[in-house]
């Protein structure tokens, strides 16, 4: 992710555009590459503080744009890995130097810091440029370079280009996605996306067949907003897979004004993210690992489908809960920073006819008084509705599964 100070926009007037790069530009190529065989070859050999100083020599010496240079050496630094445990030898070696300073200082005083220097090398059989090497090995400029990403030059170019975009979104205040019902699969898999990324959409669908995901930006919520912005601007290269899309922000520059960005497919930006692989959070692994444990009548599994609701609405629940007789019922999870969602999709669910889902809410919701209103008000909450703390449990989900197996409360299979 690009800082603020790397990022390159336009506005006028209401509207503000990001500045791309031209990722077939033989320039910027080259200038990538230089990079890359930087980063490439520091592996297992350098110290970040001598990275920087070998990719410094090359951003001054570029033809290049500074900014755009700085922006690329900071998205390869991202893709770095550095060494950053702590040594017990170097601990050790501290507290050495530290209690053989106060001895020598206590026995006598030196006339300047290269005799205490001299002495001390002469207690503990070191040189003063060794001792000072390995004093200092773990601070950020003297670590080592363990690991680094393998990337090509192009694709470092498109990285920068979705980097722009995403920076902006870090200041969104609402965004708007329209793509094609055309391919169910990408569909599903940038409905699979924004569950992953905790992000929750209203979803229509309109008269010219494109699906309406209206979300809410960071800057529209009172808490949370750094890890909801983040997670925004992280579900945007999934939006990349799609063949046709049309996005639109309201993205905060000032506290006093308001810009709208507007992208689609034109703009030609590759995607990092390969196609889905669905890689679960250790705790949602562990939940869904609980849950089947615990139950011999109910299967858990990720929903791969849409749920239509009243209005010509849809949501993409977390999960698919499927019974031994066939039955089937979706459980939709909201986070902290999903309390206007959870309201109108209360709303939504009081004029269904049959319960398409269960609602699971974090109790920290509960906090915000009008959640509190509408969950004590809701009817559809009371039966079909439980709250959880992180994630729900499985001791949790089951009883209540059971009681509305019971009571025949759940839909027949629809697929």
């Amino acid at each position: 992710m690009l800082t603020k100070d790397l990022l390159r926009y336009q506005t006028y007037k209401d509207t503000v555009s990001p500045s791309f790069v031209n990722p077939d530009d033989p320039e910027l190529l080259g200038a990538a590459q230089q990079l890359l065989d930087i980063f490439e070859s520091s592996v297992g050999n350098n110290t970040r503080e001598e990275l920087l100083e070998s990719s410094k020599e090359v951003i001054d010496s570029s033809s290049n744009e500074a900014i755009i240079m700085r922006g690329l050496e900071k998205l390869l630094l991202d893709r770095t890995e550095f060494e950053t445990t702590s040594n017990p030898e170097l601990l050790e070696l501290r507290k050495t130097v530290f209690l053989k300073t106060s001895e020598l200082l206590s026995r006598q005083t030196y006339a300047s810091l290269q005799e205490y220097q001299k002495q001390l090398e002469a207690e503990l059989q070191l040189s003063s440029e060794t001792l000072g090497q390995q004093l200092y090995s773990d601070l950020p400029p003297y670590q080592q370079i363990i690991h680094f990403k393998p990337f090509s030059p192009v694709n470092l170019l498109h990285r920068y280009n979705c980097a722009q975009v995403q920076g902006l979104l870090l200041r969104c205040n609402r965004l708007d996605l329209k793509v094609s019902e055309g391919q169910p699969g990408l569909l599903r898999q940038l409905c699979k996306y924004l569950r992953f990324h905790q992000l929750l959409a209203q979803i229509t669908l309109d008269e010219d067949k494109l699906y309406h995901f209206q979300i809410d930006g960071p800057l529209s919520l009172f808490y949370q907003t750094q890890k909801y912005g983040l997670n925004l601007a992280n579900f945007f290269p999934a939006i990349l897979h799609q063949p046709t899309w049309q996005l639109s922000a309201q993205i905060q520059l000032t506290k006093q004004k308001l810009f709208c960005l507007e992208l689609n497919q034109a703009c030609q930006i590759r995607s990092h993210y390969q196609q889905f692989l669905a890689y679960i959070p250790e705790e949602i692994e562990l939940f869904q690992q609980t849950f089947q444990q615990k139950s011999q009548s109910w299967h858990i599994e990720p929903a791969t489908h849409f749920i239509p609701l009243e209005g010509e609405l849809y949501c993409f629940p977390d999960y698919t809960l499927k019974h031994v007789s066939g039955r089937e019922m979706s459980m939709e999870l909201f986070h902290t920073w999903h309390a206007s969602h959870l309201i109108v999709r209360l709303q939504q669910l009081e004029r269904c006819s049959e319960p398409p889902l269960l609602i699971g809410i974090t109790r920290n919701l509960l906090k915000d008084s009008l959640v509190a209103q509408s969950v004590e008000n809701s009817a559809y909450f009371s039966q079909f509705g439980f709250t959880f703390r992180e994630m729900p449990t499985a001791d949790k989900v089951l009883p209540l599964l059971e009681s509305l197996t019971e009571a025949t409360l759940f839909p027949a299979a629809s697929h």
